[in-house]
């Protein structure tokens, strides 16, 4: 019996490779049974981790700044691959997990210290930049990104905005011949694990802003300079699916320069090689933090799920919660388990009691089917 273990990531608990580690450490001793290991993320957290599995290279710890000018700077890590491939999220130097609670504020919040990022990385020769767009305390629709890369944004009057959501509005005219030659030369891949557009109900402030601290006021205020961003870039970006991401970050660095968005998911597990260990596969097992209703909507478990039932393999989750609203046979899992049902939310975020639930979980499964077809 081949078991493939494709866990996510379980947010503030464990990581998709410690998940996935444990897992199969859970199945050693098992007569008959196999296992392959493939590691899921979406764009968000830990993607880079993951992408960074896939291929040789090292990690790189940097000084830049956070996403608030009067917090302590931060050392932020990226990945640099042997190609010349650089794998930076932008939770890492523009997090929302960066910024106290009492500290949020979306108005001033930028994406800088992410932009001197990807320049130390170019620096260093790297002309391939995949940037991995959630988790962000954003919503500067890439003003902080592009300063640091050489653009300036001026007002009506010609003065320098500064890089945030709050200058969004105020954007007159965008000078361009700052961006050296190296920049121009890359090429960049987002991945989004959204598929909101920048502007509308659905859009990056009025889905995503409040979660970053912003007032009702403030969401309106952000709404209408995402909708001026969307006239300088126009309809071709501002409505791609995902151009929402990360506070609108896809929106000004597609509109400057050579990028292509992408959905995470997809783009992560093609890396991870799933298709290839589905071959012969009996049973796939996935898991995330929450099953909810954006599982099934671009989010790693969910592809995980579809790629499985196209190639026809069974599959099921073990999860730490699961939505009441999700509809586990509609998804098409054989299982659901919940490890972390009915703890008080510290227990259920403990690192080692979350991958002793997610082991015993899964060795209960494979053995469950092993007695079933025996």
């Amino acid at each position: 019996m081949k078991v493939v273990l494709a866990f996510d990531k379980f947010k503030g608990s464990a990581t998709s490779l410690e998940l996935n580690e444990a897992a199969q450490e859970s199945l050693c001793g098992l007569d008959d049974v196999t296992t392959a290991c493939v590691p899921v993320a979406d764009g968000g957290d830990g993607t880079t981790a993951v992408l960074a599995s896939t291929m040789p290279g090292q990690w790189l710890s940097v000084p830049s700044m956070g996403p608030l000018l009067e917090l302590d700077p931060v050392v932020a890590q990226y990945y640099m691959g042997d190609g010349g491939c650089a794998l930076i999220e932008v939770a890492a130097a523009s997090g929302l997990s960066l910024v106290p609670t009492h500290r949020l504020d979306v108005m001033r919040a930028t994406t800088l210290g992410t932009g001197l990022l990807m320049r130390d990385a170019m620096e260093r020769g790297c002309r391939d930049i995949v940037l991995g767009l959630g988790g962000s305390a954003t919503c500067d629709a890439a003003m902080g990104i592009m300063c640091a890369l050489g653009a300036e944004f001026l007002d009506a009057d010609g003065h320098h905005l500064y890089p945030s959501g709050a200058s969004l509005g105020q954007i007159a005219r965008i000078e361009t011949t700052g961006i050296p030659q190296t920049v121009k030369e890359c090429r960049f891949t987002l991945l989004t694990d959204v598929s909101s557009p920048l502007c509308g109900e659905r859009g990056t402030a009025r889905v995503f802003a409040p979660q970053k601290g912003a007032t009702a006021e403030q969401v309106e205020l952000l709404e209408r300079g995402m909708a001026h961003v969307a006239a300088i870039v126009g309809d071709g970006i501002a409505l791609q699916p995902g151009c929402g991401a990360a506070g609108g970050i896809p929106s000004l660095m597609m509109h400057l320069l050579d990028c292509r968005l992408v959905a995470g998911a997809p783009y992560v597990l093609e890396r991870s090689g799933l298709v290839e260990a589905l071959t012969d596969a009996d049973l796939v097992i996935t898991g995330e933090g929450c099953l909810d209703r954006q599982t099934m909507m671009g989010k790693g478990p969910g592809c995980v799920i579809g790629l499985a039932r196209e190639h026809g393999v069974a599959v099921a989750a073990v999860c730490g919660t699961i939505e009441s609203e999700f509809d586990t046979a509609a998804a098409g899992l054989e299982a659901a388990v919940a490890v972390s049902k009915g703890m008080p939310l510290e227990q259920a975020m403990d690192h080692d009691i979350t991958l002793e639930g997610v082991s015993r979980a899964v060795r209960q499964l494979v053995t469950q089917r092993l007695t079933a077809f025996s």
